[in-house]
Parts: structure tokens; sequence; C-alpha cells
């Protein structure tokens, strides 16, 4: 299929919704577009607006301060490579790939886990694409998992909910 063309997963109100409006933001079909014409050479298979950090070793994923400065970019898998932002991995140096799989409470995500050859290891989150399972050239384990939580995500959450309830209490109060 011509990427050129493609039309997304789904359209209108579907469970690909938030999918669309992330790719969408992050503007996916464009960069698609761009990269085969400058690469004809090169097929991509598929390619989602993500967030990429490296990490330290072989780390579990977790919602964290590491996301918050992440590398925001449209994350391409290609016949022969996959690239990021300022990261291009070709896949003769991978040594292991696995997509980690998980429900929030208002969507369905991912998070590709790449550890090279080399040592490096990156994640790559992004809304849940069946554009990876289909694919043939990067052999992923898969994983179903639940997000894990750091400390430094808990706090947030607590400090913008309490942030919430008092903004609301004052708006109640300021209308009596």
């Amino acid at each position: 299929m011509e990427a050129c063309q493609r039309t997304g997963n789904a359209s209108g109100m579907s469970k690909f919704m938030l999918k669309e409006l992330v790719d969408l933001i992050y503007g996916t079909k464009r960069a698609i577009c761009k990269f085969e014409r400058e690469n004809p050479d090169e097929r991509v298979l598929a390619a989602d607006g993500s967030k990429g950090i490296v990490t330290e070793g072989d780390q579990e994923i977790r919602r964290g301060a590491n996301w918050v400065v992440s590398q925001r970019a449209v994350v391409l898998l290609t016949d022969k490579r996959i690239i990021c932002g300022k990261w291009t991995i070709p896949l003769d140096t991978i040594a292991s790939a696995q997509m980690i799989r998980f429900k929030s409470t208002f969507s369905r995500g991912q998070v590709l886990k790449i550890q090279t050859e080399d040592g490096k290891n990156y994640q790559f989150g992004m809304q849940y694409n069946p554009e990876w399972a289909q694919q043939q050239v990067l052999p992923l384990a898969y994983e179903d998992s639940r997000m894990k939580y750091s400390t430094f995500s808990v706090i947030v959450r607590i400090i913008a909910f309490a942030s919430l309830i008092l903004w609301l209490f004052e708006l109640i109060a300021n209308r009596l």
C-alpha cells in the first residue's frame, strides 16, 4: 500500500480515534511521505507519533520524569531500520525487540523496547497500532502489562488532582 495514500487504520468515531489525533498532531502521514520521497528504496511498515527515551540497561516501562523530557517525534519502522527524530537504529544491529501493550483509562498504548548489540536501550511510547504486529521484518516479543507509576508520577498526579479540587471549590465559592 502506498504510504502517502494511507487513510489510517480506522476512520470516524473509532477505537483508534486517539491514535488518529496523536498522528495528526505529530504529522505522521507527512513524515511517512517525506521519508519515502527521500528514500525510495525503503518501505515504511509502521509509523506513529511517539515519545522516545534511552534507558540505562533493560528497564521496565513506567511513567516518570524521563518521559516528561523525552524526545517527541514520529517513529518509523522501515524494512531496513527504525528512525525516531535524531536516532537511527539499523535492524541488523538490534539484539532484542519487545512490544509491551497496555490499557489505560481512556486508551490503549504500547511501548517498543529495543536493545542494540552495542548495549543501547531505547523505549518508544505510542498509541496502540496493529501495524506493528502485522509487519514481518522486526521479530517482536509481545507482552501485555500494566503501566507502573514512579514516585514522581504519583506526586504530579496528586498535585494536579488537588489543584483541580481547589479550583472547583473556589469557583463554587465565588458563585455563592
